[in-house]
C-alpha cells in the first residue's frame, strides 16, 4: 500500500517508530516472495534469517557449530506442527521457542550427549534479527474463496513471525473493531466460533504468533489467538522507560500527547520489552473448558518491573541498618489479574541470575484465596507447597534455598465470629527459622492483614526477607503510615476507574431496595411488621420501623428474610436470570444465610405455581405490553418465559463453622461440600454441553467469598448487611469480572449501603475511590447517544427513515459499512439489555425490534456473511428481537434458500422490487460458490468470475440484472456437467480441471494432451479412492504423508508439471481429495 491515511497516518508512523527502535523494515510484495527472502507465498518463515541466527546464537566454546542438517532439523521441528486447533498449535510452538529443540550432539562434546538448539537469544536481545515487513502476503490454502491474506505489518524475530499488525485509517469509522476482525479473518478465529461457514486465512502464519494488535494511531489494541474485540487493551505507559523518554525521542514535547499506537509501540514492541513479555508474561490457561491464551497486561508488566528493581537495588535491612527497603505495596484493582502479577513476578524472578534462588513465600489470609492463589501460581512451572499446620510451615521456612510456599495465618483462621481459641494460636511466637536475604515475602491483601500478630511473627521468622503487599483495595488514610512501615512505599497502583477504562473490569451499578423501599410487593413489609409488633399501637410501630427495619434481630427474623428472598428472586428472574448469570447473597449473619437457602426455595416454588397458573394469553406479552402492568404478573410472565431454569435453580450458604455449634449448621460448614459447591457455581447456569452447566445460583454468605472470590459468572450481588470501607470495596468487586457477556456488575442494596456510601469511604482519599459504585439510571444517556448514532448512521448513507426495511438491507452488503453497523448496533443492544425491563429503556424498544429485523435481513440475504445476533446479545434483547422478526414471518433459524432448492424460483419471485430480486440471486450464488469451490475449485472460480462480469456488465439495471442472474443461477444449479473427456463430473473432473488449470501456467494444453491428461486423471483417483478408504484417514499423519508423496511422485514420473512445480500441485490435490472424500469413497 502506499498513500492515503490508512499509511500515512499509521502504518508509516508504525514503521518509522520501529526503526528507531532497532527493527530492520522490508517493503513486502504481493508479487513476487523473493522480495520478502521466501521462495513461495505459502511460506511463512524467513528462512535465510531463521538460519543465520541459528548459527550465531548456538555456539560452542563462542564458535558456531551447527551443520546444515542440523539446522534443518531445528527448523522442520516448527514447521512440522499439526494440531487440530490453532490454540494447541500455537502452544506447542511457544514452547519450542521458549525451550528449544534437541538435535544430536558431537562425539567429543558433552560425551556426545543431545543439545537444545536455541531459536532466540533470550538472554542478549542484540543477538537476535528484528524484521518488520509490510504488506506481508501468504496464500491460503487452495480452494479457498480467499487466496490469500495481506496483513500490514509482520514482524519476525530471527525470521520467526511474532506479531501480526492491522492498520486502519483514523478516520475509518469503528477502526479497531475493523481491525479486530480483519485480524480474527486471517487466523480463521471467525470460522472457528461458528460466526461464517468457510475458511477465510492462513492458520499458519499464526502458529508462532506471540500478540496481534489493532491500531488506527490513536487507538491501539493488543490481544492473542483467538481472543475477541472486549479482549483486546490498550497498552498506556511504556514503563520502566519512562513516557517523558519516548516522548522526546519521538519529538513530543508533551508526553500526555503520545499517541496509544506510540505507546504500544515503545511499550511492548521494544525488542527487549517483547522477549521479555513472551518469556515471562506469556501463559496459557484453562477458561470455561478451553484453552486461552494469556498476555499481561500494562499495569502487570510495569508492577512487576517496578518489584524487580526494588528487589534489584533496594537496601537489604542489613544494609539500612533497621528496615530491609526492597520492598513495596502493589495495588491493582479488585479483578484486574493480580493473583496472574504474582505469577509473573515469580517467572521473572527466576531469570535473573541475582534473584533466581529465591524462596518465595505467599502469604493470604483465607482459605478460599489460598486455594485460588496456589492453584493460579502453579502457572510458574513450580512445585507449590502448602503449609496447612504451623508445624510443616515451619519446616518449609527453615529450608535453605529456593522454592515457592503459601501459608494462610491470621487472627483467628478465617472464622467468621471471634473464637479465642484460635486468636491464642494465631499468637503463638516464632523463633527464627531463616536468616537468608534471599527470601521474598508476597502478603496477600495486605490491608486486611497488616496490623495483625503474624507480620510481628513473620518479622522475627524471617528477619532478612523482602516483603512485598498486595491489595485489590486502597489503603485506609490512617492505615498508610503502618503499612508504608511494613512493606514499604507504593510500587505500583491501578485504581477502579483505569480498570474500567482498559476493560480489565466491568463497571459496578448499583440499585437501592432498603427496608423502607421495596423489600417485596408493596405492602409486605408493613403486613410483616404488623405481624410481628401486633400489640403496639400505630405510632410505637412506626418508632420500631425506623429504628429496627435495618437491624441485627430483624434482620434474622424469618418473616423478614421470606420477604426479601422473595423480592431477591423476582428482581432476579426479571434482571439477571435472562441473562444466564449467578448471583450472592451477603446476609447479616451465618443465621440469617442460612434462613436464606431455605426461603429461596420457597420463593422459587411459590413463583412457579404463579407462572404455571397464568392465563395463556398473558404468557407470550413482550417487554411493550407488559410495561404498564403489575409487577407481579410481569414476573409471572417473565418466570414463564424461564420456567425450565426457574425450576432448576438451587440455593446454598457458603459459611464458616465454630466449635460446638448447631447440627443445622453442618451442612454449610463442611469445607469439602464447601469446595464442592464453590466449583459448582462459577459454571454457566446454561451450557451447550450439559456437562459445562450447574443450577446452583445462588450462594448465601456471612463474611467467606466477599474477598478474593473470583467467579465471573456472578452477575449480582444482594447486600443484607452492614459493610464498610475495605470490605465493602472487596464485596462489591465481586461482580466487576468479565466474561460471559456481563456489561456491568450489579449491587441491590437491601441494607443501605450505597445510600451511606459517602461515609463508607470518608476514610479513603477521593482519588482512591472515584467512581466506585455508580447508579443504574446513569447508563440512560448513554442508551439515548448509542440510538442516535444508529439513526444518524443511517441518515448519513441516505436513509431517513430505518422502517425502510429493504433500504436499510442493501446499504449493509458494503462490507464496510456492514461491519460499523454490526459495531454500532451491538453498543446500542448491550446498554438496552442492561437497562430493560426498566421503564426508562421502553423508548427504544420499537427501533430495537426494527434494528434487529434489518440485521437479520441482511444475513439470511448475506448468507453468513454476518453472524447470529443471538451470539453477541443480552438474552432480554435477543428475545424481543427474536420475537418480533418471527412475528413477521422471518424466522432466523431457518437457513437461506439455497439455488438447488427446487422452491427458490417462487422463493426470489415473492421480492417486493427487481433490485430485491438481483440482490437475493446475487448472495445466494455467492453462497453456492463459497459452498462448492473446495469441492471443484476450477469450475466454481470460472462461475465466480462470470458473476462479477455480469454484475459489471448491467451496473443499476436491476431488471436486466436479474435476468442474466437467473440464467447464471440455472446453470449453477445443474453443477458441472458430463464432457468428451469421459470422466466422472463429480469425483474425477475437479482433478482433471485443476491438473490441466496447473499445466496450463507452463504451456497450452492441446485436445491430445488433454485425453492424455484425462487418462492419468482416472488413474490417479483410483489411487487416492483406495488409499483414503481407510478409517479415520485425514486424522492419520503418516497415511497422509504416504499419499501425498505418491502424488508428488505420480506427478513427476508423468512429467504433468514441470518438477519445481510439483510440489504445490501435489497439495493442491490432496486438498481436494479431502474436499471429495465422501463422494470418493462412496463412488
Amino acid at each position: 500500500m502506499s498513500g492515503g491515511p490508512e499509511y500515512n497516518q499509521v502504518e508509516l508512523p508504525f514503521i518509522d517508530q520501529l526503526i528507531s527502535l532497532g527493527w530492520k523494515y522490508i517493503g513486502g510484495s504481493v508479487d513476487h516472495p523473493t522480495v520478502t527472502g521466501r521462495p513461495s507465498f505459502r511460506d511463512v518463515l524467513v528462512e535465510h534469517d531463521l538460519r543465520q541466527a541459528l548459527r550465531s546464537i548456538n555456539l560452542r566454546n563462542n564458535k558456531p557449530w551447527l551443520d546444515d542438517a542440523r539446522i534443518a532439523q531445528a527448523i522442520g521441528a516448527l514447521t512440522r506442527i499439526a494440531a487440530p486447533r490453532l490454540i494447541e498449535s500455537n502452544q506447542a510452538a511457544t514452547a519450542l521457542l521458549l525451550e528449544g529443540h534437541p538435535v544430536d550432539g558431537l562425539p567429543d562434546w558433552d560425551g556426545g550427549r543431545q543439545q537444545t538448539i536455541h531459536y532466540i537469544d533470550w538472554h542478549e536481545p542484540k543477538n537476535n534479527i528484528y524484521t518488520v515487513i509490510s504488506q506481508f502476503r501468504v496464500d491460503c490454502p487452495r480452494g479457498q474463496a480467499v487466496p490469500y491474506i495481506v496483513p500490514d505489518l509482520v514482524l519476525f524475530i530471527n525470521g520467526i513471525p511474532v506479531v501480526v499488525v492491522e492498520c486502519k485509517s483514523p478516520k475509518a469509522p469503528e477502526a479497531i473493531p475493523a481491525a479486530v476482525d480483519q485480524l480474527r479473518r486471517y487466523q480463521n478465529q471467525r470460522r472457528a466460533d461458528g460466526h461464517v461457514q468457510e475458511n477465510e486465512g492462513n492458520e499458519r502464519l499464526f502458529f508462532t504468533n506471540q500478540i496481534l494488535v489493532a491500531t488506527c494511531f490513536d487507538d491501539a489494541r493488543a490481544g492473542t489467538i483467538g481472543a475477541d474485540l472486549e479482549h483486546y487493551i490498550a497498552w498506556k505507559d511504556t514503563a520502566p522507560i519512562p513516557l517523558a523518554d519516548v516522548a522526546k525521542a519521538l519529538h513530543t514535547a508533551d508526553p500526555a500527547k503520545l499517541s496509544l499506537q506510540q505507546k504500544l509501540i515503545a511499550g511492548m514492541l521494544r525488542p527487549a520489552h517483547l522477549l521479555d513479555i513472551i518469556r515471562h508474561f506469556t501463559l496459557y490457561q484453562e477458561v470455561s473448558g478451553r484453552t486461552v491464551k494469556v498476555v499481561c497486561r500494562y499495569q502487570q508488566f510495569r508492577a512487576v518491573h517496578g518489584a524487580i528493581d526494588r528487589l534489584l537495588h533496594g537496601k537489604t535491612r542489613k544494609e539500612d541498618g533497621e528496615h530491609d527497603q526492597r520492598g513495596g505495596i502493589i495495588w491493582h484493582t479488585q479483578g484486574s489479574g493480580k493473583s496472574l502479577t504474582m505469577v509473573f513476578l515469580v517467572r521473572k524472578l527466576r531469570s535473573l541470575p541475582a534473584l533466581r534462588r529465591f524462596k518465595v513465600l505467599v502469604i493470604t489470609d483465607r482459605k478460599d484465596l489460598q486455594r485460588q492463589l496456589s492453584g493460579t501460581a502453579a502457572l510458574t512451572g513450580e512445585t507449590v507447597k502448602v503449609a496447612r499446620k504451623v508445624a510443616e510451615l515451619k519446616k518449609l521456612l527453615g529450608k535453605k534455598g529456593p522454592g515457592i510456599v503459601f501459608a494462610m495465618i491470621q487472627k483467628y483462621a478465617g472464622r467468621d465470629d471471634d473464637n479465642p481459641a484460635a486468636q491464642a494460636a494465631a499468637a503463638e511466637e516464632f523463633e527464627e527459622l531463616n536468616a537468608d536475604e534471599s527470601i521474598l515475602v508476597l502478603v496477600d491483601e495486605a490491608h486486611r492483614s497488616h496490623t495483625n500478630t503474624m507480620h510481628a511473627n513473620l518479622q522475627k521468622a524471617l528477619p532478612n526477607a523482602a516483603r512485598i503487599g498486595f491489595t485489590g483495595t486502597p489503603i485506609l488514610m490512617g492505615a498508610k503510615k503502618r503499612t508504608h512501615e511494613i512493606f514499604g512505599p507504593f510500587i505500583d497502583r491501578y485504581r477502579l476507574r483505569e480498570s474500567e477504562a482498559d476493560g480489565a473490569t466491568v463497571p459496578i451499578l448499583y440499585e437501592g431496595r432498603t427496608a423502607s423501599g421495596a423489600v417485596s410487593d408493596g405492602r409486605d413489609l408493613d403486613q410483616l411488621f404488623e405481624d410481628m409488633f401486633v400489640e403496639r399501637t400505630p405510632e410505637e410501630l412506626e418508632a420500631i420501623k425506623r429504628k429496627y427495619a435495618t437491624k441485627g434481630n430483624v434482620l434474622e427474623a424469618e418473616r423478614m428474610i421470606e420477604a426479601k428472598a422473595r423480592d431477591m428472586l423476582r428482581h432476579y428472574v426479571e434482571h439477571i436470570l435472562p441473562s444466564g448469570l449467578k448471583a450472592q447473597i451477603a446476609a447479616y449473619s451465618r443465621l440469617a444465610a442460612v434462613r436464606y437457602v431455605k426461603a429461596l426455595r420457597e420463593a422459587r416454588d411459590e413463583l412457579v405455581e404463579e407462572a404455571k397458573a397464568l392465563d395463556p394469553a398473558l404468557r407470550d406479552l413482550d417487554v411493550e405490553a407488559l410495561a404498564t402492568k403489575p409487577r407481579k404478573l410481569r414476573v409471572a410472565v417473565r418466570a414463564y418465559q424461564k420456567l425450565a431454569d426457574l425450576e432448576r435453580l438451587e440455593f446454598a450458604a457458603v459459611i464458616s463453622g465454630v466449635h460446638n455449634e448447631d447440627p443445622m449448621y453442618g451442612e454449610w460448614t463442611d469445607e469439602g461440600k464447601i469446595v464442592a459447591r464453590i466449583a459448582r457455581f462459577v459454571k454457566p447456569l446454561v451450557h451447550e454441553d450439559p456437562e459445562k452447566a450447574d443450577p446452583l445460583a445462588f450462594l448465601a454468605v456471612k463474611s467467606m467469598l466477599l474477598t478474593g472470590f473470583d467467579a465471573p459468572i456472578e452477575g449480582v450481588m444482594y447486600l443484607d448487611r452492614p459493610i464498610r470501607e475495605a470490605e465493602l470495596l472487596q464485596a462489591i468487586a465481586r461482580v466487576n469480572r468479565t466474561g460471559h457477556g456481563k456489561q456491568a456488575g450489579i449491587i441491590v442494596d437491601y441494607y443501605g449501603v450505597a445510600q451511606h456510601l459517602t461515609d463508607a469511604l470518608a476514610t479513603y482519599s477521593a482519588e482512591d475511590v472515584e467512581g466506585v459504585l455508580r447508579n443504574l439510571r446513569d447508563e440512560i444517556p448513554k442508551l439515548r447517544d448509542r440510538h442516535q448514532r444508529l439513526l444518524d448512521f443511517f441518515a448519513g448513507h441516505g436513509v431517513a427513515n430505518i422502517f425502510n426495511t429493504e433500504t436499510c438491507v442493501q446499504l449493509l452488503t458494503n462490507e464496510r459499512l456492514r461491519a460499523e453497523f454490526t459495531v454500532k448496533l451491538k453498543q446500542f443492544l448491550d446498554t438496552l439489555d442492561l437497562v430493560l425491563p426498566r421503564p426508562e429503556g421502553l423508548p427504544y424498544v420499537k427501533d430495537a425490534k426494527q434494528l434487529g429485523l434489518i440485521y437479520t435481513e441482511a444475513r439470511k440475504l448475506l448468507r453468513g456473511e454476518l453472524p447470529e445476533l443471538a451470539k453477541s446479545t443480552g438474552a432480554k434483547v435477543r428475545r424481543l428481537i427474536d420475537d418480533h422478526v418471527v412475528s413477521l414471518g422471518v424466522d432466523p433459524k431457518i437457513a437461506p434458500i439455497a439455488i438447488t432448492d427446487a422452491g427458490f424460483a417462487a422463493h426470489v419471485g415473492k421480492q417486493v422490487s427487481p433490485r430485491a430480486k438481483a440482490s437475493e440471486m446475487e448472495h445466494a450464488l455467492r453462497h453456492h460458490i463459497r459452498q462448492n469451490r473446495d469441492a471443484d475449485p476450477v469450475h466454481y472460480q470460472r462461475l465466480s468470475e462470470r458473476l462479477e462480469e455480469i454484475l459489471k456488465a448491467h451496473g443499476e439495471d436491476w431488471e436486466q440484472l436479474a435476468q442474466a442472474l437467473r440464467n447464471l443461477a440455472d446453470e449453477a444449479e445443474k453443477g458441472r456437467r458430463k464432457d468428451d473427456t469421459g470422466l466422472d463430473p463429480q469425483t474425477e473432473a475437479p482433478f482433471f480441471a485443476v491438473l490441466k488449470e496447473e499445466r496450463a501456467k507452463d504451456r497450452p494444453v492441446p485436445p491430445a494432451d488433454a485425453r492424455w491428461l484425462a487418462g492419468l486423471t482416472a488413474q490417479l483417483v483410483a489411487h487416492i479412492r483406495a488409499e483414503i478408504r481407510v478409517v479415520d484417514f485425514w486424522k492419520n499423519t503418516h497415511a497422509r504423508e504416504v499419499l501425498r508423496g505418491a502424488v508428488f511422485t505420480f506427478l513427476d514420473d508423468h512429467e504433468v508439471v514441470p518438477f519445481e512445480q510439483a510440489d504445490a500441485v501435489a497439495d493442491r490435490i490432496m486438498d481436494l481429495a479431502k474436499a471429495n472424500h465422501a463422494r470418493l469413497v462412496k463412488a
